[in-house]
């Protein structure tokens, strides 16, 4: 408390940080993925006065670590000890983004390894992150890779408090959305009386396992409704196309029809983005 107690000002600048200040982005996402633990870190970093530049190229590694293990499905039970030990490491050398880096990228196994682009890929193409995620931290991911796709042509919006996450290919997607050879969806019940040999309800699976994908996740500012949502991918691409100019977006409006070809190009697509928000540097650049 005595140590809270002097650095008053620095833990206002991580729990209620103003828009410009450095710390701005990578508080905002501590908060949604609830990783505290890093905050003593922070204070010896703020401590030590250390500049913006480094402040930002230091919430850009944090951003890394937490956001691949993430996706990556990786457990957080371990980031106490984690960001105990990576304090007492800078505290005791050099304090500095190089430096948290390198330790970070010394740690090793399932419960602390920064992973690796190739570790990430299969992550992000595989893991249901809808599942294995909340709306908020679904909803921080897509808009930083939206700001990613920004250009100077595009219209600025914010959309920090006004957004929805939206499944392209809608979770109650059997009544308008037929398998890739035209017939329709098994529902749970049907999928579970079916034989083992049974190709619809194998494509049923397929399409399921893939419906919480990164790829078939987007964010509006003006949520759909119920009907426009469900509804065949001609008309939830003309409402989408009504309601939204994000540019996550506009390429969806290339999209002759949405299935699971389409879900998984735009996976690999949005990971391009991703791997530059949040690059993991090598050993040999420290």
């Amino acid at each position: 408390m005595i140590s809270l107690a002097s650095q008053r000002k620095d833990f206002r600048r991580i729990i209620a940080p103003q828009p410009d200040d450095a710390l701005h982005a990578l508080a905002a996402f501590l908060e949604t993925f609830e990783v505290s633990t890093v905050f003593p870190l922070l204070l010896s970093l703020l401590n030590a006065e250390i500049a913006d530049e480094e402040i930002s190229r230091i919430s850009t590694h944090l951003e890394s670590y937490l956001l691949r293990r993430a996706a990556c499905g990786l457990t957080t039970k371990n980031y106490n000890r984690v960001f105990l030990t990576l304090n007492k490491s800078m505290q005791g050398g050099e304090m500095s983004s190089d430096a948290l880096a390198h330790h970070l990228l010394s740690l090793k196994g399932d419960s602390s390894i920064w992973p690796t682009d190739a570790m990430f890929r299969e992550g992000w193409k595989t893991t249901e992150l809808y599942l294995t995620m909340n709306s908020a931290r679904i909803g921080i991911l897509l808009r930083r890779l939206n700001s990613a796709l920004l250009t100077a042509k595009n219209e600025h919006i914010a959309v920090a408090n006004s957004f929805t996450v939206e499944h392209i290919l809608p979770q109650s997607w059997i009544e308008h959305w037929p398998l890739p050879d035209g017939s329709p969806g098994l529902t749970w019940e049907e999928l579970e009386d079916s034989d083992s040999d049974n190709e619809r309800a194998e494509a049923t699976r397929r399409r399921n396992a893939i419906l919480h994908a990164v790829g078939n996740l987007t964010i509006l500012t003006q949520p759909l409704d119920s009907e426009a949502s469900n509804s065949a991918w001609t008309r939830k691409k003309a409402a989408i196309q009504k309601h939204s100019l994000l540019p996550i977006n506009l390429p969806l409006q290339q999209e002759v029809a949405w299935d699971e070809d389409a879900i998984r190009r735009r996976s690999e697509f949005l990971f391009k983005e991703a791997v530059e928000i949040w690059p993991r540097p090598s050993i040999a650049q420290q």
